[in-house]
């Protein structure tokens, strides 16, 4: 009897005297509980409700099973089946503290944060109800749909919708797993921005990166600082990457390095657009082809670079265009645009192109170089064909036609072939080199052989007619055919100067 009238008497205090909590300058506000009891002496004064409990601060309400106020200082401890409500923000836990004056809570044990959006798990969250910011340092987990992301260490911005993870992050789901030092994760548009040294595979890519974005909802990302991205064969990297996952399809920026590494193929340059699922890559800006040949390697620079492969016989194709330049240890070229493809393993070079071989200068309107085993076996000179070796300075062996085409045997120049008004200007040497003549020969077809690169005979294949001067008395205005021009000064020299302009 005297236990239910302190309640009745209690309930009717309260009614009367009102408590307003939870709100900085404000008090508590006691919805209800099965229990109360009151303690007041001189230094506090406590109220313990018990059963059902249900308090209010403003927008803020908390329901558990016990809880203790203290009025004078304006906090509470509660425990057993702890929520606390604002907005769209939930939180349940074991136990809670909570700073009535500055709306601030601790929560321990089973700690779950749900929002609309997201579920939230840890053993210990503070919660700032005034910036709505709640963080954990005991590690924790966050689920939205199918993806599940763990951290040490978590800051959640109901605000903005942002979660902040630090420390052996991790993130599974579905469509990639990921690692990560620093991780803010939005779970309103379902995007992970990366804020540190970033580790991601997916299906058969794997991806590393330092910062970016990753739109789940769009599967679209971005990688940046110190990007790479593997795609084997392939290999990306550079300053940025964006993708594209549904279509297969990404471009890059800066400092682009991308390798076949089947094909033993590498495109640098400034910016580059690609699709893995086509396996081709298209690249401008500074940029340089790089592909091993047998025991030397190709180089090649141009305004525009595509490489491409065929998703049926997976032969590659391979063009430039504009300003086209070529190294390669016994072979250098210039030309406006190029092709090459693996079906027939023949570069096409094309608009005013030049050809290097050893001492020999050789252009035409298209020129055309047949590989086999990585080897040089042939190539073509097609209409307007011009050649020329330089025997010593200022003298000039020279064959000119409509084509020529020059056969190799084991990767040296052994003959070439002229077919269609045919000229010719070559330099008779005795046994101990010293020049004892100049032919200058016009016949239809001829065939010219060659030692060492340098011109050993000519076999004449239909009537010549030709003069041959003596060393000293050759006239100077006879010694160079029509259309002769040197150009030892544009050949390339190394592969370094290739990328200078």
């Amino acid at each position: 009897m005297y236990k239910h009238s302190i309640i009745l008497f209690l309930f009717f205090y309260l009614l009367i005297h009102p408590i307003l909590l939870f709100s900085q300058g404000t008090q508590i506000k006691i919805l209800g509980a099965d229990e109360f009891e009151f303690k007041d002496s001189a230094a506090v004064q406590i109220k313990t409700l018990t059963g059902n409990v249900k308090l209010q601060q403003d927008e803020v309400f908390l329901f558990c099973d016990i809880a203790i106020l203290n009025e004078e200082e304006n906090s509470l401890t509660a425990n057993g089946n702890v929520i606390i409500r604002q907005d769209t923000v939930v939180i349940h836990s074991d136990h809670l503290y909570y700073d009535g004056k500055n709306r601030k809570a601790i929560l321990t044990g089973n700690v779950k944060m749900t929002d609309s959006k997201m579920v939230m798990k840890t053993s210990a969250l503070d919660y700032d109800l005034n910036s709505k910011i709640a963080n954990y340092k005991t590690g924790g987990i966050l689920t939205t749909d199918s993806t599940i992301l763990t951290s040490a260490i978590g800051y959640y911005y109901a605000n903005s919708d942002d979660v902040y993870f630090k420390k052996d992050v991790k993130v599974v789901s579905p469509q990639y797993n990921l690692t990560a030092d620093t991780l803010r994760f939005n779970s309103e548009n379902r995007t992970a921005y990366f804020l540190g040294p970033t580790n991601i595979n997916a299906d058969s890519s794997a991806i590393f990166c330092e910062g970016g974005f990753y739109d789940t909802n769009n599967d679209v990302a971005q990688f940046t600082t110190k990007a790479v991205m593997l795609n084997l064969p392939n290999v990306l990297s550079a300053d940025s990457i964006w993708y594209d996952k549904k279509s297969s399809k990404g471009k890059s920026a800066g400092n682009i390095n991308w390798t076949d590494t089947s094909e033993h193929l590498t495109i640098l340059a400034d910016r580059a657009w690609y699709n893995n699922e086509a396996n081709n890559i298209l690249a401008v800006g500074h940029t340089l082809f790089i592909s091993e040949v047998g025991d030397d390697t190709l180089y090649m620079t141009a305004d525009t670079l595509h490489s491409m492969q065929d998703s049926v016989t997976e032969a590659r194709s391979f063009s430039a265009y504009h300003k086209v330049k070529i190294f390669k240890s016994d072979m250098q070229a210039l030309c406006d645009s190029l092709y090459y493809s693996d079906v027939d393993s023949m570069f096409r070079l094309y608009q005013n192109p030049v050809l290097w071989m050893e001492d020999n200068q050789m252009t035409a309107d298209t020129v055309r170089i047949q590989m086999s085993n990585d080897e040089v076996s042939k190539f073509e000179l097609i209409k307007s064909s011009f050649m020329i070796s330089e025997v010593e300075s200022d003298f000039f062996n020279q064959a000119k036609g409509k084509n020529i085409t020059g056969f190799f045997v084991e990767g040296k120049l052994h003959h070439m072939l002229i077919e269609g008004s045919g000229q010719s200007i070559y330099y008779a040497q005795d046994d101990s080199t010293a020049f004892i003549g100049v032919n200058k020969i016009i016949c239809s077809s001829m065939i010219i052989y060659t030692d060492s690169n340098k011109v050993s005979r000519i076999k004449f294949l239909s009537k010549p007619d030709g003069t041959m001067y003596p060393i000293n008395q050759a006239p100077k205005d006879e010694l160079k055919l029509k259309d002769f021009i040197w150009l030892e000064n544009v050949r390339p020299k190394n592969r370094w100067e290739l990328r200078e302009n």
